[in-house]
């Protein structure tokens, strides 16, 4: 019981620091790195990293990287979700289009 107590504590506490801290994060006032990126990298990092994995690669989620589906798909399941996925319906399209050419680039 110990042990389930502890992993349950311990995904919950992942899964809550993964949705919560998004905003502070991103401020840092160091903006060397975000001039270099691609437009879709901050947004997926912000959004997609936590189920999807930190290179894109599949975690809880399946791996966008290199993705198969067409932008239209991918856009449909960002903003309204699907299965497993919930709806990022406060995405923009244009970070939508950004996230998209990421995944795809």
């Amino acid at each position: 019981m110990k042990k389930f107590l502890s992993t349950f504590l311990l995904g919950s506490t992942l899964v809550l620091a993964a949705c919560g801290g998004g905003g502070d994060s991103a401020d840092t006032g160091d903006d060397s790195s975000t001039d270099e990126a691609h437009p879709g990298e901050q947004v997926a990092k912000q959004n997609c990293s936590s189920c999807h994995g930190a290179d894109f690669s599949g975690a809880t989620g399946p791996a966008l990287a290199g993705t198969s589906l067409s932008e239209d798909e991918f856009t449909d399941i960002v903003k309204n979700g699907k299965g497993g996925m919930p709806a990022f319906g406060s995405l923009s399209d244009e970070e939508v289009s950004d996230l998209y050419d990421f995944f795809t680039k």
